[in-house]
């Protein structure tokens, strides 16, 4: 299945100010907003992000939970900053449709 779809989806999403970002992402995310020369903001990691997805950055889709997929899908970005960034984001669809940023620290697997 083309990444098109859920790209335009995620985008769609964050335009309309439907996110919102998991306590460990913020907290891994400001110091590395900071690193960058940016703001260590909620915004600033959305815009991080929005501006990847416009770019056409690659993602790929993994499986969430355990077993895998009981949780739902994720969308990962891997090595998005050129210095091992991992970001992953989820479609959340309980309440409202909203991208939920479950991830934004640099890799533990990342080998510069």
């Amino acid at each position: 299945m083309s990444s098109e779809p859920i790209r335009d989806e995620l985008l769609r999403l964050l335009d309309d100010v439907a996110w919102r970002i998991a306590r460990s992402a913020r907290e891994s995310a400001y110091p590395i907003l900071r690193a960058m020369g940016q703001r260590p903001t909620d915004c600033a990691m959305i815009d991080y992000v929005t501006r990847l997805l416009r770019a056409g950055f690659p993602f790929h889709e993994v499986p969430l939970g355990e077993p895998p997929g009981t949780a739902g899908t994720g969308y990962v970005m891997n090595n998005a900053d050129g210095q091992g960034l991992y970001i992953k984001l989820k479609i959340e669809r309980e309440r409202t449709d909203e991208v939920v940023v479950l991830s934004f620290h640099v890799s533990d697997h990342y080998r510069g």
